[in-house]
């Protein structure tokens, strides 16, 4: 195929128009990488060629995109780009070179997450494995987070800063002792914190 014509569509993009009446939109990235130029031969495979590299082009800039709003683990980008409709092994590839670049990294996601989630929201140890795992974060990094962020396994303060704020919502509807107890308990147990520590928390907000 033939490059009769040139012609740039916008500030990102171009359109090259071949003699069977085909034609082609490139980012202006791709196009210049391509060295294209009007009365060049393009093959078939070329052509296809030119068509994965756009592709893949536009899914680095979505991907680009979603980091720059916030970080994701491999994990959460790869399935969001997924959604998109993109090709996993275009996906793949991309996944590969932002961590190689160093612009996606499951530890540094990991870290700032946990940190955020236990400082706001006072989530408990188990709270921070679990959701860190559904976001497929390896086993290795999670064991190295729970060490950094819960040193020596204290998560009592947590704990007990989290039950007061539920005690003062529970109080105002006046129940019982026993329920009370057994409501903060359910409490800090779905936040991730162990029976023990839950235990101990409960005993000293109630005074029991």
């Amino acid at each position: 195929m033939k490059i009769e014509k040139i012609v740039k569509k916008d500030e990102k993009n171009v359109i090259i128009f071949f003699g069977n009446e085909e034609k082609l939109i490139l980012s202006y990235e791709i196009f210049l990488k391509g060295g294209l130029r009007k009365n060049d031969e393009v093959s078939e495979s070329r052509f296809s060629f030119l068509i994965e590299q756009n592709q893949i082009h536009f899914l680095k800039q979505k991907a680009l995109h979603l980091l720059s709003r916030r970080l994701h683990s491999s994990y959460e980008l790869k399935l969001k780009l997924k959604q998109k409709g993109y090709k996993a092994e275009f996906i793949e590839q991309v996944i590969n070179e932002l961590n190689s670049k160093g612009l996606l990294n499951d530890y540094e996601f990991a870290s700032s997450f946990s940190e955020e989630n236990i400082r706001n929201k006072s989530w408990g140890k188990k709270k921070v494995e679990s959701e860190l795992f559904k976001r497929g974060i390896d086993r290795e990094i999670i064991s190295r987070i729970v060490e950094e962020k819960f040193p020596n396994g204290n998560e009592l303060d947590g704990a007990l800063e989290l039950a007061k704020k539920k005690m003062r919502l529970i109080q105002v509807k006046k129940i019982e002792p026993e329920k009370l107890n057994a409501k903060l308990y359910t409490f800090l147990i779905s936040k991730g914190y162990d029976y023990e520590t839950c235990k101990r928390a409960v005993e000293i907000l109630t005074g029991e």
